[in-house]
């Protein structure tokens, strides 16, 4: 039998970029998921990835509208998430999630629903979308995206322990990267902003900005650690003020005031993955929040999780990977955070 024909170094170096594109993709997609954000690095036309995470939220601080923060009880989370991202060309990608969330809540404030009958309860939360469109994708990548939520059903919103807000919200936004060579060229930056549009509640749209951002470095091609932060502010609703009973609120803004409520939220962690092999990534992360008002802070968001890459028939060859394959690593997904599936 004829000995196979060796490749030649330039099809040695396109596969090898090939190869550290798939592995890149999915450590930083992999990395401390968000309640789906939009990346600005998209896969090669016809191949994704599919991720199965649980993330654990722990809260026992509400937050009134001075920032001034109140014991009321706590509140447990646990949620069970699979999302998948697919580029249905080089340029246009789309990713969709369904979360289904445990919550229970134990203290002596609860309000009068079920789940905070001190019980553990649990139902999937919102779906939701995103399409992504990619601008650039030289030394700074730009990619503007929209998203559509949608609650999967009428859950209870009115609890501690309710596992959403019941409501639907369209996002429009963008991303934007960029690897931080040549000064560090294994690390990166980017970040996210967008406008929520949310559905009006009592004659009130709580509509908000959302900013996640994103720094990384890669230790080890198997290897990478992260920090990120999430920043939301909610520019009209009502105000809470915990010294007083029903928050000082009266009559319906009280059974909506965690729909309505002008709440803003900084939150900040960390994390690491480790790729197992080609296609296969694990992650786990940790955040909590640093400041907030008019709404619940998170002491303790704990991510773990898989990621795996696939690709289908409908698979194209990338223009860029020769271009790719130069100076790496570099990371080819993700706008990660530590932002709460709640």
């Amino acid at each position: 039998m004829a000995s196979p024909e060796p490749l030649s170094s330039s099809t040695l170096s396109l596969e090898r970029g090939r190869r550290s594109r798939r592995v890149i993709i999915l450590l930083a997609c992999g990395l401390i998921p968000t309640s789906l954000s939009a990346q600005a690095w998209l896969f090669p036309q016809g191949e994704g990835s599919v991720s199965f995470y649980s993330q654990y939220l722990y809260t026992n601080q509400h937050a009134s509208y001075t920032g001034q923060t109140f014991n009321l009880g706590q509140i447990f989370s646990d949620s069970l998430i699979m999302d998948t991202d697919y580029s249905l060309t080089n340029k246009l990608a789309v990713r969709v999630s369904l979360p289904y969330i445990f919550a229970k809540y134990d203290g002596t404030h609860p309000h009068p629903t079920t789940p905070d009958n001190g019980d553990w309860h649990s139902t999937f939360q919102n779906f939701t979308a995103d399409l992504r469109y990619n601008v650039s994708s030289r030394r700074v990548v730009f990619t503007p995206f929209v998203r559509l939520v949608i609650p999967s059903h009428n859950y209870e919103y009115f609890a501690h322990a309710a596992v959403g807000r019941d409501l639907r919200e369209y996002h429009i936004g963008f991303n934007i990267a960029r690897r931080l060579d040549p000064i560090l060229p294994k690390a990166f930056l980017q970040a996210q902003y967008s406008y929520a549009f949310v559905e009006r509640v009592l004659n009130i749209a709580p509509n908000r900005s959302n900013v996640d951002a994103q720094i990384g470095y890669f230790v080890t091609p198997r290897l990478t650690l992260l920090a990120s932060t999430q920043w939301i502010h909610t520019y009209s609703g009502v105000d809470a003020d915990f010294n007083l009973p029903q928050a000082g609120l009266t009559g319906e803004y009280w059974l909506h005031h965690d729909q309505i409520s002008r709440a803003t939220l900084t939150d900040a962690g960390g994390g690491f993955s480790f790729a197992v092999n080609r296609k296969v990534e694990m992650f786990v992360s940790f955040a909590r929040s640093v400041e907030g008002t008019n709404g619940h802070l998170h002491d303790a968001l704990v991510t773990i999780g898989v990621s795996r890459t696939f690709s289908t028939k409908f698979g194209g060859e990338n223009p860029d990977t020769s271009t790719i394959a130069q100076g790496m690593p570099a990371p080819n997904q993700a706008i990660v955070c530590t932002c709460a599936r709640k």
